[in-house]
């Protein structure tokens, strides 16, 4: 099938659904589809990767209306053309507003989601009431609906009496030799420090797991938080202002490829406290690297960890404080999660086997 992903930024940032989209377009080349992916960039072009294109497109609306508009612009360019999709593939509610389009020309619309998007502080009260009612409308306008987790999947069912089919994120496992000099860069040791790796917002927390990283002040190990956040620079600002003058807490920005994947590889532990997830890739590649992982005690986290996780309560410093000095005196009682880890990511989280179940939903769109 000829299908158009659509909805997500610029695919090089691999974010969430960036990360999701190129992966996932990936494998269904293999498997014989033709994959198209529209995302939002800071340029306009065409690029061909892995066996499919990627049209970008240069962002206009501001940060709330962007999506929509830019949604509305890559449905209306892919119809035009002579390539005809047989798919219309939406991330998330913004994008899917334009869905009735294609829906109205008779063709086959799926709307994925992401996380609760609601539910995220980066957005105003008003502007969550409005993300809430576009999701009950959306909702209802939807007939092919995936979300990237089972928790998502039992919400839509509890509240909208949807049935969703739930096909998770996944990963690759990882190189056993990674070619990065960020370790020196930045003046880390193997197996010395916690690592927090993801878009520094405050539902993932960062700034509780700094206040917990001093509290608890473990003698052996730092604390590396990677990822920016451009949109939010206040906060950043004062996630800098609460690590500022601890030589143990260090910052590197924003991190992709082969040095994400040497942070994770060479960290001692990962820190995922988040309040709100979808099912986090981060947490899927730690586990892939045999990392013992501190985690908020969420449906989401529990979804990838299953019961191998050392659980904190989210945005509770004292909590998450305990656990970090519980794993520096029992870590020899907990290393077995590392296999344990390690063995259910391959079990059940790779892009092979994420591909056939999106190949068999593909098969059973109405």
């Amino acid at each position: 099938m000829k299908i158009a992903f659509i909805g997500g930024r610029d695919i090089h940032k691999l974010g969430g659904i960036e990360n999701y989209m190129y992966n996932l377009a990936t494998e269904l080349v293999k498997l014989g589809h033709e994959p198209v992916v529209y995302c939002e960039s800071d340029r306009n072009g065409i690029e061909y990767l892995n066996g499919f294109k990627v049209i970008y497109q240069k962002s206009i609306g501001g940060r709330f209306f962007c999506k929509i508009i830019l949604a509305y612009k890559s449905t209306i360019q892919s119809l035009l053309q002579r390539e005809k999709f047989d798919v219309y593939h939406y991330n998330a509610w913004p994008p899917f507003l334009s869905s009735w389009i294609p829906r109205l020309l008779g063709k086959k619309v799926i709307l994925q989601g992401h996380g609760l998007e609601w539910k995220r502080t980066k957005y105003s009260p008003f502007q969550q009431k409005v993300m809430k009612l576009m999701e009950c409308l959306t909702a209802h306008l939807s007939t092919n609906l995936t979300m990237v987790s089972q928790e998502q999947t039992d919400y839509f069912y509890k509240h909208y009496h949807k049935d969703c089919v739930t096909i998770p994120t996944a990963i690759n496992l990882p190189s056993h030799n990674i070619q990065s000099d960020i370790l020196e860069r930045f003046s880390l040791k193997e197996n010395n420090y916690y690592l927090f790796l993801g878009r520094l917002v405050q539902d993932k927390n960062p700034d509780y797991l700094i206040k917990a990283f001093i509290k608890a002040n473990p003698k052996n190990h730092k604390l590396v938080i990677a990822g920016n956040n451009d949109m939010l620079p206040n906060y950043v600002e004062y996630l800098h202002y609460l690590g500022k003058g601890n030589k143990n807490i260090i910052f590197t920005g924003a991190v992709y490829g082969k040095d994400k994947d040497k942070l994770i590889d060479s960290c001692f532990a990962f820190c995922i406290p988040s309040t709100i997830e979808g099912l986090a890739i981060t947490l899927l590649e730690a586990m892939s690297h045999r990392k013992i992982v501190i985690a908020s005690d969420i449906p989401a986290n529990r979804e990838g960890l299953g019961e191998n996780g050392i659980w904190c309560k989210y945005e509770d410093v004292n909590d998450l404080a305990e656990k970090i000095d519980y794993l520096e005196k029992h870590y020899d009682d907990v290393k077995w999660m590392e296999d344990i880890n390690y063995s259910r990511v391959k079990k059940h989280f790779l892009w092979t086997q994420i591909a056939k179940q999106y190949d068999l939903f593909l098969h059973s769109l109405k």
